[in-house]
């Protein structure tokens, strides 16, 4: 009866080996974060400034640009702000552009063991790839403007929900799923440490397509050129089209008669304000020059031109 129950404990055990190692594949080991640095101009952010702050039900993320302004920190260098594990690293596009997850393991005021996510958007360039390790003020990337959509600054969140990813708009906008950057990173320069691994969730996140929406003046693969600070829009511009032209008489025109017209262009005729004088014959020009005696001596002499005496 033993002999047949070792067997059946033995395939008990080695499926269970299996599952768990199966379960193990969704979980990374970690050790605890020695602190956090702000992800500019570590470690205290020297050169940069806070353009837009983090609130409540609003912008969950804080903005953070070079002290020149507009495009002059494009390239600029981005940290991770602890040590952690790359969960997300792609292009999303849409209004995200590239974007960075790392994921931390850190403990608390209370000595508990939290875990939270760093993300880092807008993207020039991205340094570091899916399931990576990074350590604390190690590049992981640049800063950048989504291809123009807005001017260069770096969008930055610190989360508590593991499972937002890039579905932000299903979770509530409050404390109980974001902390304050700043206020975060302020409170935990320095944390406790210790020589144990902890496992850390992974593959957290709902499948996010990442595509610009349909339209037919843009393509899949078309980047976006229009910067502005605000949200992109897709302005379609009309084609101007010009205007119709009749065409010539002389296309329905037999082409003999054409090209005579052609060749011999009509001359616009003169208009002749004074009247023509009429020219005299010969034969009334000498009636008129010699009179006629005609009709007897006692008629007077005159010209055939000459008004009648009226008796």
């Amino acid at each position: 009866m033993l002999n047949k129950l070792i067997p059946l404990r033995l395939v008990f055990l080695l499926f269970s080996h299996l599952f768990s190692s199966v379960s193990f594949s969704d979980y990374a080991e970690l050790p605890l974060a020695s602190g956090f640095d702000f992800p500019v101009g570590p470690p205290t952010g020297t050169g940069y400034y806070k353009a837009r702050g983090f609130w409540p039900n609003g912008h969950v993320g804080e903005d953070w640009n070079g002290k020149g302004g507009g495009n002059t920190d494009l390239g600029d260098p981005v940290y991770s702000i602890g040590d952690g594990i790359v969960v997300q690293s792609r292009d999303v596009r849409r209004g995200w552009g590239n974007v960075i997850i790392i994921r931390h393991v850190f403990m608390d005021k209370n000595s508990s063991v939290k875990i939270m996510d760093s993300l880092y958007a807008h993207l020039d360039s991205r340094n570091v790839v899916l399931n990576q390790i990074v350590k604390r003020g190690q590049r992981i990337g640049a800063i950048g403007n989504n291809r123009g959509m807005y001017l260069a600054h770096l969008h930055f969140e610190t989360r508590k929900n593991l499972s937002i990813g890039m579905h932000r708009s299903s979770f509530a906008k409050t404390y109980s799923n974001y902390y304050s950057p700043t206020s975060f990173i302020r409170s935990y320069r320095n944390c406790e440490q210790n020589n144990r691994l902890y496992k850390v969730p992974i593959n957290t996140f709902a499948p996010y397509p990442g595509t610009y929406p349909k339209n037919k003046n843009i393509t899949k693969n078309e980047p976006l050129n229009s910067p502005s600070k605000n949200k992109e829009k897709t302005v379609s511009v009309p084609i101007k089209t010009e205007p119709k032209i009749k065409k010539p008489i002389l296309s329905n025109i037999d082409n003999k008669i054409k090209s005579i017209i052609k060749t011999n262009p009509q001359k616009n005729s003169t208009i002749q304000t004074k009247p023509k004088k009429e020219k005299l014959s010969l034969l009334a020009r000498i009636r008129a020059r010699y009179t006629s005696n005609k009709g007897g001596p006692n008629k007077s002499n005159r010209s055939r031109f000459s008004p009648k005496k009226r008796p």
